[in-house]
């Protein structure tokens, strides 16, 4: 069984160097140093304060305030994702390169480019993250009555493997390098899995929220989507918390479970393509539900606070999150 004690009780301080940092945080001045102390929250400082006046401009186009002139047009390319690309790319990624720069210096973000690019995780994790989340919402999805819609293989295969490919290269990469990579792994050093999970779910349904003022909306409609996507971003980021421990830090593994979940649950995804019926929504958060409870009663070594300061070590020393010593004959 998972150890509740060990996921959800905040770590009492300890004497431990604290983890990627060549200098003391007081040899820095001015943010820089406050951004030491405190890297989650300068973090969010910096994203939230980027993100949000960049990702008004498309939804300023879109309502005709201003010109949308600037915005590129090419097929594919809607006013959503407009944003959300200026969101990775001006807000996420930059806010998360300077502070793991800040606290850790160059080797820590040599360290988290790292973690981005992890492939070696194994045969068996490789097939979880692939497969596994979209086999259990089709499942689901027919269980609960949806049927099943034949497709061609070929044109299939080709349009899922185009748009996976370009959601994890386009956002799902970068965007996991910031809130896996930073907010999340910096969080489970002093709190547990569940409650790392859940807090960096607020500030991560928040900074979506931009996009839905893209299009029509009222004050209830917005309310309803905050607190759907609270729901929706909590169950998310445990699955996905549970899934970087297991795979041992690596971002590319959970970025592209991140890309599945949103390929299964679009309107235009692998699901969608494969069933009709109404399911398919709910279906996709039993999946998640499911995938994380078997994922986490199979890896629960690895979920506890003492593994996450295992991982942190190794990369300290080698450069990368490599399997502790003591763990290995558990994988």
């Amino acid at each position: 069984m998972i150890q509740t004690q060990d996921l959800m009780v905040p770590a009492q301080p300890s004497s431990r160097p604290v983890y990627g940092s060549d200098q003391p945080a007081d040899k820095y001045g001015g943010f820089r140093a406050w951004a030491a102390r405190r890297p989650v929250t300068a973090f969010l400082v910096l994203a939230f304060g980027i993100a949000c006046p960049v990702m008004a401009l498309p939804a300023l186009a879109e309502h005709g305030v201003i010109s949308d002139g600037w915005m590129p047009q090419l097929p594919g390319l809607d006013t959503e994702r407009i944003a959300s690309v200026l969101l990775v790319f001006v807000a996420l990624l930059p806010a998360a390169l300077w502070v793991t720069w800040a606290v850790d210096g160059p080797a820590g973000v040599r360290t988290l480019v790292g973690r981005m690019f992890r492939w070696q995780i194994g045969a068996r994790w490789w097939l979880v993250v692939l497969a596994a989340l979209p086999t259990l919402t089709i499942t689901i999805a027919l269980l609960m009555g949806d049927s099943f819609t034949p497709v061609e293989i070929g044109p299939f295969v080709a349009t899922q493997l185009l748009g996976l490919l370009v959601n994890l290269l386009l956002i799902n990469i970068w965007e996991e390098a910031a809130w896996s990579g930073v907010v999340q792994t910096r969080l489970e050093r002093r709190h547990g899995i569940v409650a790392a999970a859940l807090l960096t779910a607020v500030p991560f349904a928040l900074v979506h929220m931009p996009l839905h003022f893209i299009g029509p909306f009222s004050p209830a409609s917005l309310v309803t989507v905050l607190v759907a996507l609270l729901v929706i971003c909590a169950l998310v980021r445990v699955m996905i918390g549970v899934v970087l421990r297991g795979t041992r830090d690596s971002i590319l593994a959970v970025a592209l479970l991140h890309t599945l979940f949103n390929r299964s649950n679009n309107d235009e995804g692998l699901v969608a393509s494969l069933t009709d019926g109404d399911a398919r929504g709910l279906a996709g958060l039993l999946a998640v539900l499911l995938l994380t409870t078997v994922v986490a009663v199979f890896s629960r070594h690895r979920l506890r606070r003492s593994y996450r300061h295992d991982l942190d070590d190794s990369a300290l020393s080698t450069g990368s999150p490599a399997e502790p010593a003591r763990n290995r004959e558990l994988t």
